[in-house]
């Protein structure tokens, strides 16, 4: 063990950062309780570095870790711990306070930090994991415009593969400008599904009765569903943008696997980074 090393242990809250420092010895040399505001954090890392402290490790729930990452790991080595295996950890004694504990286990190298991506990394997981997001909320808000078309008898839904594709959507943009006549709805409809089911059934599944109050709430729906789409493809852009200005190599790399096109490989480099070392193995 380095006679000289100097270690901290931190346990971080939503409101409250609990830090331990603890030398070789194993002696507690400083500890403190602090807030999170961004003054607070800039105040942790300089007594931290006023008292040696050269690694650091952290647990935290959420995302409470980040902004304490951010404000430290310029200055010192970082691990970020799952507090399950802390936890586990043998030898813990009960009144023992977790941020002490972290940095006992940390200067007796028993704490294998989570991987954590540099700042690039993190901001291209930024845009992916919006597009996870906004993905549910555009195939929620899809299927709920579906639900007020059902309520109208408008049952369209039941004979086209997606209620987001052209032929469904023609006809929400129609009915909202307050064409309803389902001879005119039919004729928005692709030539596939009228040959597959016949041009009758799809009329009558165009047929409803439409109120005001329902016209209404459709054009709420299409709105929501275009902003969403427009933030999805804006998203995509910039991610893929990151993908070609950082990792051009890996980026056509990936793609040249069958079936990994932009997105899903923008969504790997996202995710892992283009350094495999931190996972060491599948399990990782």
């Amino acid at each position: 063990m380095d006679k000289d090393r100097i270690v901290a242990g931190l346990d971080v809250h939503k409101d409250t950062i609990y830090l331990c420092v603890m030398d070789n010895t194993e002696a507690v040399i400083f500890a403190k309780v602090y807030g999170t505001l961004t003054p607070d954090l800039e105040l942790m890392c300089s007594e931290m570095v006023s008292h040696g402290v050269t690694e650091a490790a952290m647990e935290s729930t959420s995302t409470y870790w980040v902004p304490v990452w951010n404000a430290l790991c310029e200055s010192m080595s970082l691990k970020l711990v799952n507090p399950y295996f802390i936890k586990q950890l043998p030898g813990r004694k009960s009144d023992v306070k977790d941020a002490q504990w972290i940095a006992e286990c940390l200067l007796k190298n028993l704490i294998r930090g989570s991987f954590v991506p540099d700042k690039t990394v993190q901001d291209m997981r930024k845009y992916n994991r919006r597009i996870f997001d906004l993905n549910e909320d555009l195939t929620y808000n899809s299927n709920k415009q579906d639900a007020a078309l059902q309520r109208c008898g408008f049952r369209l839904s039941n004979y086209v593969s997606r209620v987001n594709g052209k032929s469904y959507q023609k006809c929400v943009r129609a009915i909202i400008t307050g064409i309803t006549d389902p001879e005119e709805l039919v004729k928005l409809i692709h030539g596939k599904n009228l040959r597959k089911y016949g041009r009758n059934i799809i009329k009558d599944a165009v047929t409803g009765d439409f109120h005001q109050a329902d016209i209404c709430l459709l054009k709420q729906y299409a709105e929501l569903i275009g902003v969403i789409e427009r933030q999805i493809e804006e998203c995509r852009n910039a991610l893929i943008s990151m993908c070609q200005e950082h990792f051009p190599k890996q980026f056509k790399r990936l793609q040249s696997i069958p079936g990994v096109k932009e997105r899903a490989a923008s969504a790997i480099i996202a995710e892992t980074g283009a350094d495999m070392k931190p996972f060491e193995k599948a399990t990782n």
